[in-house]
């Protein structure tokens, strides 16, 4: 049985298996929840140590939930044969003091800003692995390294999509589209206004939260964050997800492959990120869109509408399954025999 600790330092709320059914919860929150509570059920023991708890918890499925302060001691931290650190570089350093033996990951879910450029001197210094979401993310981390002069290990290993999420009896509504917040909104409306313009009666319905709203013009409502069954039962009941944005900061491409998986099409700008996330099928192509002309997505729509959308799949390798045997080669996990139990995992991902 392999020892396996995650640390997230900057979580802004403790978080364990049954919370992304409560409230809204984060995509890096997420992908720490699926990847611990799977490989918990295949036989290791896993340990999730989190700023903001209090008090310790224990899911059905065994993982350990724990407090963790970061200017605080750290004795009460279980030993460990491999800690994955969460995105902040400058916990490194007393980590290995820590685990001196331990193999020593920093997972990033995003790239870094000019505050935390100096993760990969950090990185290196602990003797860390820099694991990147997606093969687009690990190009661009490892420019930055390459500017700065700093050369760490690097790795992917994709966000996951859980394996039980799929199409179902949902009839969707041909005149509901689906957007996530985020950078690159301003685009996304300029695009739905032309298809508004041919289709007076569609619907945009944005989730999540926006770091500045506009006013909203006609035909949009803003659904704000939810909790993820609420973001499926969306997605489910939507004609498409609509994000034709140049200015996309995502380099997952999570959410694009969980709309694939429950069989809702997407339109996206061609961005390595979404290349990446998509199924290797004729359908990937339908599903890309030139967001520099904001009239493209509205074309493809009506084309849509006229002739049916696309059929969709979430591709193997993102599926949860998946990814956490790949985090057991990365940490030198030997799978075991796993335990008889049910891994509680969120069933789609949303930035809150």
């Amino acid at each position: 049985m392999t020892r396996l600790l995650f640390i997230d330092p900057v979580t802004p709320a403790p978080y364990e298996a049954r919370t992304p059914y409560d409230r809204p919860l984060g995509e890096s929150e997420t992908a720490v929840l699926r990847v611990a509570e799977g490989l918990a059920q295949a036989g290791h023991r896993v340990t999730v140590a989190q700023c903001g708890r209090r008090w310790p918890a224990r899911s059905p499925g065994g993982v350990a939930y724990v407090p963790f302060d970061y200017y605080g001691q750290w004795g009460h931290l279980p030993r460990a044969d491999a800690v994955v650190v969460l995105g902040q570089h400058k916990v490194l350093g007393g980590v290995r003091k820590r685990f001196p033996e331990a193999r020593l990951t920093l997972w990033l879910h995003d790239v870094p800003g000019s505050r935390r450029r100096r993760f990969g001197k950090a990185a290196a210094e602990a003797d860390a692995t820099v694991v990147c979401v997606s093969d687009a993310h690990r190009a661009e981390v490892r420019a930055l390294l390459e500017a700065a002069g700093d050369w760490p290990r690097t790795a992917r290993v994709h966000l996951p999509v859980d394996d039980a999420l799929g199409p179902d009896a949902t009839a969707p509504d041909p005149d509901a589209l689906v957007a996530f917040a985020g950078a690159g909104m301003g685009e996304v409306l300029e695009a739905f206004g032309h298809v508004r313009a041919e289709r007076p009666r569609a619907r945009l319905l944005v989730l999540g939260e926006w770091a500045s709203r506009p006013a909203l013009p006609a035909g949009v409502v803003s659904l704000g964050p939810r909790p993820h069954r609420e973001v499926v039962r969306q997605v489910r009941g939507a004609f498409a997800v609509f994000g034709p944005r140049v200015d996309d900061p995502d380099v997952s491409g999570l959410t694009l492959a969980e709309a694939n998986a429950v069989g809702t099409p997407v339109l996206v700008h061609p961005s390595a990120a979404a290349r990446e996330a998509l199924a290797e099928t004729p359908a990937e192509q339908r599903q890309l869109v030139d967001a520099r002309d904001p009239r493209a997505a509205a074309r493809r729509l009506a084309r849509w509408w006229e002739e049916g959308r696309p059929e969709v799949a979430c591709p193997p390798h993102v599926r949860t399954g998946r990814v956490v045997g790949e985090w057991e080669r990365l940490l030198g996990a030997a799978r075991v025999a796993p335990r008889a139990v049910r891994v509680v995992a969120p069933p789609v991902a949303v930035a809150a």
